[in-house]
């Protein structure tokens, strides 16, 4: 939403972002845009190499001369965070003796800067309804309306952190009583029931049509740039879990006026009133769904199998599932466009920023002839669970530690860093935790994702990753003149295998690490009808994702108490609310990356990377055409990570599901003790952990020809592509990654 309010001192800035994210020729983009300057320029581009280094390739766009360049006014624009339910009527009757409200209630930050609103109808412009909230101290607080004033009651009643309780609170007349009973899991000591009572000075007015709010209270309503007002703007908002809220009226026969069973249509953003009166809501924001309720026994860890258990949603104020910008403008896509990354690069007319607004095109035709073709797919699941990642803020409670050298004010930075930095309206990744500890399932593509950028440097490792590197195997097909299409995780997704149809092979990003059931399963079924896969990276098909069929904006991610992770879930919150899959490690669930592309993730580091060396395999003479005018045995030596292993990397393991048969064509030289083993590849006692100190810590260069037919090639380190395009593509890994292409273009196996 448009706004002025971005504080004094605020340095100049442009960003934005495109809606959809993933079009097709012919779609019409939604182009949003914060601009805090007076006038910004724009034109679309193809982007093909985005990196500015020394030793990178030309940095690349191809303008798309159809899409006409233009001039816009700039405006402040921001996300307001923060999820809630929002009913929009919730059937007061007309007179009734009073009203009685119980729910439960699991609060996870008793000391919060705001307060906390639990349950409000309450309209401050009017003076009507009511609202029960959680003060800055942690207390619970009751506010009324009478028509003239609002009379807030501080009941000095404390909710014990992530401790379930029941509240009920009962406004009849001018009396307002409020108990609150908490409820032990097992035997932990809990406080004592306890209880309030006062009266008011005049009696509330309860029942005036309006909405009700669940975690949060109406702060009035947005306002757009044209001066008009649009949708409620809502504050205060709860951090924790409600369950099993109802409303009713007081006397001897009352009467339900609405009563919410939040395990009903858990998939969804809607929330079910039960009572068959109908007053159903929505849910703004994506809270998290499928968590445990004040009635989870551990008897049933599963959501979609449980009777019980699962009628909770967690809320927070640091939720955002849709920035909401208003639009500056629509580019439509030309209807000749080919597939590739895309961005409506952006600059302020006095030049003092700019942005390149990301965007993704698939085909024209999915039933093309594409034997001559490859196809790179980008790794859009993974480019969402990173978004705007913040684990560099040591505020809050799950920033990386990288090792005790690591120093961030030495580490290499692009400018998006520092707009990520600053931008904390912009949401969260699926590697953060939320403010009250819980950590983040999912990641929306409806706002800017500034780390998604062609030419991001990624803080923690210094040089080019996920997009940013996935461009420069790009920027090398485009150099070799090799045919090539694009697809996204998303098209796989939806489209399985037929996204992939008659491609000759299908290339991976530098770092796929999130596929959901059906996108995996694109790849398998590609390779068992005979194509040939090339995974050119490292740490790749390793966290089961999923993505919301009603919103393919929001990607989600379950992680379990194994893996590489900067949290775990609590047990009996592993199951996706999205599609009710198993989340945690594809490992976990017999699926390694292993069982497919013969190497799986054993390890990660900072530091720089290390070279591979050739292994007596890969002199047999049947594969001599991989290694046409590589004359050394080292590959990889230099690159913008050190050597071509490096970053997060992967090794061959049969006892992880390799094919037995597979060649190791080459394996790294040795890491340093930068480099740690996976967590899933300890034993007990947890010894000989460090890169010195096991072999087990390595990348494996890996080949084999499945029983479809179709070749396997896999590299095992998501440092690859920064070595591919070192010294502008003029390097043996270079000369070995085109060996393989051109080779399987020529059918050679």
């Amino acid at each position: 939403m448009a706004t002025d309010d971005k504080g004094s001192g605020y340095p100049p800035e442009i960003i934005g972002y495109a809606e959809p994210w993933i079009v097709a020729p012919g779609d019409s983009v939604a182009i949003k845009i914060s601009c805090t300057e007076a006038e910004y320029k724009y034109r679309t581009v193809r982007l093909i190499q985005g990196i500015d280094l020394e030793h990178a390739p030309e940095k690349k766009t191809e303008q798309i001369l159809e899409i006409p360049e233009g001039k816009g006014k700039g405006r402040f624009q921001a996300a307001q965070s923060g999820s809630y339910a929002y009913v929009p009527y919730w059937g007061p009757p007309t007179t009734a003796a009073g009203l009685q409200i119980s729910f439960y209630m699991q609060p996870w930050m008793l000391d919060c800067s705001h307060v906390q609103t639990l349950v409000s109808t309450l309209n401050s412009v009017e003076r009507t309804g009511l609202s029960i909230t959680l003060n800055t101290q942690g207390s619970l607080v009751v506010t009324t309306g009478n028509g003239e004033t609002l009379e807030t009651i501080d009941t000095g009643l404390k909710p014990q952190k992530q401790t379930w309780s029941k509240v009920k609170l009962t406004l009849n007349g001018r009396s307002v009583k409020l108990t609150m009973t908490h409820k032990s899991f097992r035997v932990e000591p809990i406080p004592p029931p306890m209880s309030f009572s006062c009266e008011v000075d005049r009696e509330p007015v309860l029942f005036r049509p309006g909405p009700l709010l669940i975690a949060a209270c109406s702060g009035g309503t947005a306002t757009l740039a044209n001066g008009q007002s649009s949708e409620l703007r809502a504050t205060d908002f709860f951090n924790g879990r409600i369950d099993r809220l109802t409303l009713k009226t007081c006397g001897e026969t009352p009467s339900i006026l609405a009563r919410y069973d939040f395990s009903q249509d858990i998939s969804s953003d809607h929330i079910i009133d039960v009572s068959g009166r109908g007053h159903n809501g929505t849910l703004v924001n994506a809270p998290t769904r499928a968590v445990k309720g004040h009635n989870w026994d551990g008897s049933e860890s599963d959501w979609t199998r449980a009777d019980f258990g699962y009628g909770a949603i967690h809320f927070h104020d640091d939720d955002l599932d849709d920035a909401k910008w208003e639009t500056d403008f629509t580019i439509t896509i030309p209807s000749s466009a080919r597939s590739g990354a895309y961005a409506v690069e952006v600059e302020t007319i006095n030049g003092l920023d700019s942005d390149s607004i990301t965007f993704f095109v698939r085909p024209e035709k999915w039933t093309a002839d594409n034997s001559n073709k490859v196809c790179l797919v980008f790794s859009t699941f993974t480019y969402l669970a990173y978004a705007n990642e913040r684990l560099y803020d040591h505020s809050r409670v799950n920033s990386a530690t990288l090792g005790p050298g690591f120093d961030i004010n030495k580490a290499l930075k692009s400018a998006e860093f520092y707009k990520m930095r600053r931008r904390i309206d912009l949401g969260l990744s699926c590697y953060d935790r939320h403010n009250d500890g819980s950590g983040v399932c999912y990641s929306s593509s409806k706002r800017p994702i500034l780390n998604a950028r062609p030419g991001y440097i990624m803080w923690g490792f210094s040089r080019p990753r996920e997009l940013s590197a996935d461009l420069m195997m790009l920027a090398y097909l485009e150099r070799e003149g090799i045919p090539y299409e694009t697809v996204t995780d998303h098209d796989l997704h939806a489209r399985g295998a037929s996204a992939l149809q008659g491609f000759n092979t299908v290339i991976t990003g530098c770092h796929p690490e999130y596929p959901t059931l059906k996108s995996f399963a694109a790849y398998s079924a590609y390779s068992k009808g005979g194509g040939n896969l090339m995974y050119l990276g490292g740490n790749g098909f390793y966290w089961v994702s999923a993505l919301d069929a009603a919103r393919p904006h929001r990607l989600e991610v379950r992680r379990g108490d194994t893996g590489v992770r900067s949290f775990s879930l609590p047990g009996g919150e592993h199951v996706t609310s999205t599609d009710g899959q198993r989340g945690g490690l594809w490992r976990s669930r017999g699926m390694s990356c292993n069982t497919l592309f013969g190497v799986g993730f054993c390890a990660q580091g900072t530091s720089l990377g290390v070279p591979f060396k050739r292994t007596e395999a890969s002199r047999d003479p049947g594969l001599s055409w991989m290694f046409t005018g590589i004359e050394s045995d080292i590959i990889g030596e230099e690159g913008f990570g050190g050597g071509a292993s490096g970053d997060e990397i992967d090794r061959y393991g049969v006892e992880n599901g390799s094919p037995e048969g597979a060649l190791v064509l080459a394996t790294s030289t040795g890491h340093s003790d930068d480099f740690g083993i996976a967590i899933e590849d300890l034993d007990f006692p947890a010894l000989n952990t460090l890169g010195t100190q096991t072999d087990l810590i390595r990348s494996d260069i890996v080949y084999y020809v499945g029983s479809g037919g179709g070749a396997v090639f896999s590299v095992g380190s998501i440092n690859w592509y920064c070595s591919l395009a070192w010294d502008a593509f003029e390097n043996n890994v270079a000369q070995l990654t085109g060996n393989v292409i051109k080779g399987f273009l020529a059918g050679k196996r």
